[in-house]
């Protein structure tokens, strides 16, 4: 590699010496200023290959000074640094010309990789694109962890384009969070954000929902109703749980995709539409895929970038960050002052948690609702580790292999619907739960409900 021409912009001395160190110990040139009319001053007349900026340089914004000192060197591989990395620095960053983006302190290592990033840039001798946006309001998603600065600079880059986008992850991660976030620093944020669950919804029911039906479609159908593909026109419909729909509502969604265009339910007329769908799961494609319970075709179509979020366990660095979001919020939901002790959520880090950051997040609500002194304690935690959950007496058999579980389950739900001949209104009763949660069962169980139509 031939040695680049490093220039570091950045309020702190000692990171500029540490950058500065590290460049010409691997044969740069780097030259470093604390104050950023110097670095524009220095690039007026001088060429350079790399710069390294901070995001945050006293009153003022280190992105803002990245755009002017690309105005003066186009071919400049440019660079943010943050100490504190969020969904906004790291979407506004992209968008506005960064290519890179990374988390303080640096690595030896990591400044290798930027390096050698930095010349393959060079190299292509290519001119980034800037893309003007409006400052986005704050995200909820929350934390600093090496996995969590991944989420951030594929929502970032992902952001500006109009691609769909798939979001994998256990329940429980915030996916959801993660589409909201790419909503909002994307050129629809001001067009309507529509969530559906998916898996909430019958396939009649789905399909009327998200296409709409004209009046007299089917029974009870008394007026003509505009869908939520129809609705969201301009902005982004967000469908979680979507390996939760049947195959031939599938084919229906492909051809939304493929077409821009909805024909409601009992219509022959199709619609335009402008729509970008953003797609969630937390079960695992590939084998829904292998086993023929996802259409290839579909999930093709909405994974052209894919975003995993990871399961808390493999960030827990990340807890402290949100066991202090999660306490603001609700003192500032409740008008209190509940504060916590450092061994309280240290403790918190040690322990377990199968429902991740929701789960995090109930817990810390539980906890500050309990404190006693306004002030959650380790022994608090410590009490509420020890806490048995609350088990349905209905599912008290946990010995039993899950697998057994979901045949006991289909094979009561089955015998159920032939006491009541088909009757789903009454199997639903007799089973204590709602009438489109036996459709979501049916549906995850494999049950043919239309086998079983009332007589």
């Amino acid at each position: 590699m031939d040695p680049l021409r490093v220039i570091v912009v950045d309020d702190d001395a000692d990171t500029c010496s540490f950058l500065q160190a590290v460049f010409t110990a691997e044969g740069h040139e780097c030259r470093t200023f604390v104050r950023p009319e110097d670095a524009e001053h220095y690039l007026s007349s001088a060429e350079a290959d790399l710069a390294m900026v901070d995001v945050y340089l006293g009153a003022v914004n280190g992105i803002d000074v990245l755009g002017r000192l690309r105005a003066l060197r186009p071919r400049l591989y440019p660079v943010i640094m943050t100490a504190h990395i969020s969904v906004e620095t790291a979407a506004r960053s992209l968008k506005e010309g960064a290519i890179d983006y990374v988390s303080k302190p640096l690595a030896i290592d990591q400044i290798r990789a930027i390096s050698v990033r930095a010349d393959g840039f060079r190299s292509q001798s290519l001119e980034p694109k800037t893309i003007a946006a409006p400052d986005p309001q704050e995200s909820a998603i929350v934390g600093r962890s090496p996995k969590m600065l991944e989420v951030y600079k594929a929502i970032g880059r992902v952001a500006a384009s109009n691609v769909n986008v798939l979001i994998t992850g256990a329940s429980g991660t915030g996916k959801e969070l993660v589409a909201r976030a790419i909503h909002q620093h994307s050129q629809r944020s001001e067009q309507p954000f529509t969530p559906v669950n998916c898996g909430s919804f019958t396939e009649t029911i789905l399909e009327s929902e998200l296409f709409g039906h004209e009046k007299g479609a089917f029974t009870g159908a008394g007026n003509i109703h505009k869908g939520l593909v129809e609705a969201t026109n301009g902005g982004t419909l967000f469908l979680d749980e979507i390996t939760e729909t049947t195959l031939s509502f599938q084919v229906k969604l492909l051809r939304v995709i493929q077409e821009q265009q909805v024909r409601r339910v009992g219509s022959t007329k199709y619609i335009p539409v402008d729509v970008r769908i953003l797609a969630a799961s937390n079960r695992d494609i590939s084998r829904l895929l292998k086993q023929g319970q996802f259409r290839e075709d579909l999930y093709y179509r909405l994974s052209v970038v894919q975003i995993n979020m990871p399961p808390l366990e493999e960030r827990r660095e990340d807890i402290p960050l949100l066991v202090s979001h999660f306490l603001q919020q609700f003192n500032a939901k409740n008008n209190l002052a509940v504060t916590i002790e450092p061994a309280a959520v240290e403790r918190l880090q040690e322990m377990s948690w199968p429902g991740n950051v929701r789960e995090l997040e109930n817990t810390v609500n539980r906890l500050a609702i309990f404190a006693s002194t306004r002030e959650i304690t380790s022994q608090d935690v410590e009490s509420e580790a020890h806490r048995p959950a609350e088990i349905p007496a209905a599912h008290a058999a946990a010995a039993v292999p899950p697998d057994r579980l979901l045949e006991l389950e289909r094979q009561h739900i089955v015998q159920i619907l032939k006491q009541t001949r088909g009757n789903r209104s009454e199997a639903a009763r007799r089973l204590g739960i709602e009438r489109k949660t036996l459709y979501r069962k049916a549906l995850r169980l494999g049950i043919d409900l239309q086998a079983t139509d009332e007589k």
